[in-house]
C-alpha cells in the first residue's frame, strides 16, 4: 500500500514526537506519525501514566497521562495523519513525480513517502531488565511486576521494589498512599542514582516508619503458592538473610533497548542506542532525516523531555527550511 507524500513523516508519537507534529503544523506542513505502539504517548503512556513529571517547563507537577494528553491536544490540531501498530523497517529514496523522496516501509508492509523525516523513538524497542534469579519468568502475573500503570493495582498490597533509579524512588514515595506501608526498597549498593531530593524524602520516610531501605543487598528467593508472598533479601555485605512478606515485587531495573531496524539505515550512531546528530539542526548523517528527543546523541547531550522540546522545533523549523529552500527561522506561535 502507498501512501500519499507527507511533507514531514515523524517516526514515534510519544511527547517529543507530537511536539515536532505542532510545530510542523504550525507551519502549515503536511504531517504524518507512524508510532510501533497501539497508543499515542509512546513509554510515558506505555510505562508510567500515574508517574508525576516534574521537571517540564509550566508544569511544576503533571502525572505522565496528563501531559500525554495536553501533548496530544497540541500536537494532532493541525489534522496530523496518525497510523498505530506500525513497526517501522526499511527507508529508501524513491522518485515520485518529479522529486525524490524518502520512502519509508513498515513490517506490515505500508509504505508512507514523505519529504523529510523526524525520528523521535525515544530509546528505540526496549525491554525491562530482569533479574537474575532461576524461575523468574513464571512469576510474571502472580505478583511480579515491571511497570506501575495503575496505582489502585497496588491497593494495600505489601510492595517490595527493587531498584536505584529514578522510577525506583519515585514508586517508593508514590505509593505511600496505596500501598500497605513500609514499602521495602532494595538496591544492591549503598548509594542511589535517582534525584537527591528524592532520595532526602525516602530517608525521612524510613524514620517513620513508613520505608524500610535495603541498600547493599539483593533479592535471592521469591517464594509463593500461586502468587508472590514474600521474597529473601540477602545482605551482600554481612551475608545476612532476610524475609520479607510481598504481595506485589516491583523491578525497576531499567530498561535493555535497541534502535531496531532503523540501526540498519546506515545512519551514523553516537553510541549504541541514539542517533547522531548536528544540534544546531538536529539532521543526522542522512540528508533529509532528523532526530529528537531520547534518540538524538551529540557531545553534551542531556535526555530530558524538557530537552527533546526544543529538539523537536529545531528539527521540524530545519526540515521544512529544507524543503522549502528558505532560510531557517521561527515561526512565532502568539495572538
Amino acid at each position: 500500500m502507498s501512501e500519499g507524500v507527507s511533507d514531514i513523516t515523524i517516526i514515534g508519537a510519544g511527547p517529543v514526537g507530537l511536539a515536532a507534529a505542532y510545530y510542523a503544523g504550525h507551519r502549515d506542513a503536511s504531517v504524518r506519525i507512524v508510532e510501533s505502539l497501539g497508543q499515542l504517548g509512546g513509554q510515558v503512556a506505555a510505562v508510567y501514566p500515574e508517574k508525576h513529571v516534574y521537571d517540564v517547563a509550566g508544569h511544576p507537577k503533571i502525572l505522565g497521562q496528563k501531559l500525554v494528553d495536553l501533548c496530544v491536544e497540541q500536537g494532532l490540531q493541525f489534522g496530523a495523519d496518525v497510523h498505530l501498530d506500525e513497526e517501522v523497517a526499511d527507508l529508501t529514496r524513491i522518485g515520485q513525480n518529479g522529486e525524490e523522496v524518502l520512502c519509508l516501509t513498515t513490517k506490515s508492509g505500508r509504505r508512507f513517502l514523505s519529504r523529510a523525516l523526524i525520528v523521535t523513538a525515544g530509546h528505540g524497542a526496549f525491554e525491562p531488565r530482569k533479574l537474575a534469579l532461576e524461575g523468574i519468568d513464571d512469576w510474571e502475573g502472580r505478583g511480579l511486576h515491571y511497570f506501575v500503570r495503575r496505582k489502585e493495582a497496588f491497593a494495600g498490597k505489601s510492595c517490595v521494589i527493587v531498584g536505584g533509579g529514578d522510577s525506583a524512588l519515585d514508586w517508593t514515595l508514590g505509593l505511600q498512599d496505596t500501598a500497605e506501608l513500609p514499602i521495602t526498597l532494595v538496591h544492591r549498593r549503598d548509594r542511589f542514582r535517582a534525584l537527591e531530593t528524592s532520595v532526602k524524602e525516602a530517608r525521612r520516610l524510613e524514620e517513620e516508619g513508613k520505608v524500610r531501605i535495603c541498600v547493599t543487598s539483593e533479592v535471592r528467593e521469591i517464594r509463593g503458592d500461586g502468587a508472590i508472598e514474600a521474597v529473601t533479601v540477602e545482605n551482600t555485605s554481612t551475608g545476612e538473610l532476610v524475609d520479607v512478606e510481598c504481595d506485589a515485587l516491583i523491578l525497576l531495573l531499567g530498561f535493555h533497548s535497541h534502535l531496531g531496524s532503523i540501526a540498519d539505515w546506515g545512519l551514523e550512531l553516537h553510541g549504541k542506542r541514539q542517533i547522531l546528530v548536528e544540534p544546531k539542526t538536529m539532521e543526522t548523517s542522512l540528508p533529509g532525516v532528523y532526530a529528537a528527543g531520547d534518540v538524538a546523541g551529540y557531545e553534551g547531550k542531556i535526555t530530558l523531555i524538557s530537552v527533546g522540546f526544543g529538539e523537536a522545533a529545531i528539527a521540524a523549523n530545519n526540515a521544512i527550511a529544507a524543503i522549502r529552500g528558505e532560510k531557517v527561522q521561527p515561526k512565532y506561535s502568539t495572538d
